[in-house]
């Protein structure tokens, strides 16, 4: 089957490698873990970062297993221990080895540029302070960092390195679940399957060095009025406001505004303002937890309807 690279492709693309990988509603289902769906497109749209972050992770990781012997004289501890916050009252010591250990001749720099590339982050800008905050993460071991085979593939020509990821591969699922302040059982587990699947999707789909397809979503439109476009508290697709004036919020990540054309959305906006508005005059505390209501249950049946159409036939 062909894909692109956007968000409902990913989700066709997990469906069809496991059909147990399914959108139910606001639920995306990884097995029997049920993940929010706004979690799970969130992940998708801050991929870049994700990313660039498990390509710190990576360098981190080589450098420490190639450089064995130099990290344990100096840091005195284990390698097969790593990552781990109990480096942290060795800060300036672990900050300092990593500097010397990465000139920027490094072939483990080199390296680090061409995976970015392959993973589809061009913009890529090299910081020793980031490799060494990756050394420093509390959770699984490098032992199950998860590498697709072009990734392998570059880790043992630059570095000659073949310690890492010979486990469960799980390990940046924690990194993802601390990244959102998710501590529930179950989750890490989900994160890094879907994660371990994103990665193998990129470097299909993005194409090599190539900036990755964005959705776009319509952050400003011709008007007048204070319409504000990014994440509601509750998840609606709007939210009313007031600071000097009246304001409405709408929500940038419902699927429903993913899908505006420039032309559409000045109507829609204008219409959420002063629906906004009205909530905002009541001074009903009953009327205003009606309208409350009212927004929404109407946003979550225009989620699911509009989620719903971009995964028509995953199921």
């Amino acid at each position: 089957m062909s894909y692109q690279y956007d968000l409902a492709d990913f989700k066709r693309y997990l469906n069809d490698r496991n059909r147990a990988y399914r959108v139910d509603g606001l639920i995306f289902w990884q097995n029997r873990i049920p993940l929010p769906i706004d979690l799970f497109n969130r992940i998708f749209d801050e991929s870049d970062q994700i990313v660039t972050d498990y390509i710190y992770q990576l360098a981190a990781s080589t450098l420490a297993f190639s450089k064995a012997r130099t990290f344990d004289e100096q840091l005195r501890h284990p390698v097969s221990d790593l990552p781990t916050d109990k480096l942290k009252e060795h800060y300036a010591e672990l900050s300092s080895w990593v500097a010397a250990e990465l000139p920027d001749s490094c072939r483990i720099v080199r390296m680090v540029y061409e995976a970015a590339e392959i993973l589809g982050v061009p913009e890529f800008e090299f910081s020793r302070d980031r490799v060494t905050a990756a050394l420093l993460h509390q959770g699984k071991k490098y032992a199950r960092l998860f590498m697709p085979n072009p990734v392998r593939e570059l880790v043992e020509r630059f570095a000659g390195c073949n310690a890492i990821g010979q486990d469960n591969t799980d390990m940046f699922g924690n990194i993802i679940a601390d990244r959102y302040n998710i501590y529930r059982s179950g989750f890490s587990d989900a994160l890094a399957i879907i994660f371990n699947a994103l990665l193998d999707f990129r470097l299909l789909f993005s194409g090599k060095g190539n900036r990755l397809q964005k959705i776009s979503v319509i952050t400003s439109i011709p008007t007048n009025l204070d319409i504000r476009f990014a994440a509601t508290i509750d998840g609606s697709l709007w939210e009313p406001g007031y600071e000097d004036d009246h304001y409405v919020t709408i929500n940038n990540k419902h699927p429903l505004i993913r899908k505006l054309s420039q032309e559409q959305s000045p109507a829609l906006a204008e219409l959420l303002f002063f629906l906004a508005q009205f909530e905002n005059s009541q001074f009903s505390d009953q009327n205003k937890k009606f309208i409350e209501n009212m927004r929404q249950a109407l946003s979550r049946e225009l989620w699911i309807k509009n989620d719903r159409t971009d995964l028509a036939g995953v199921r």
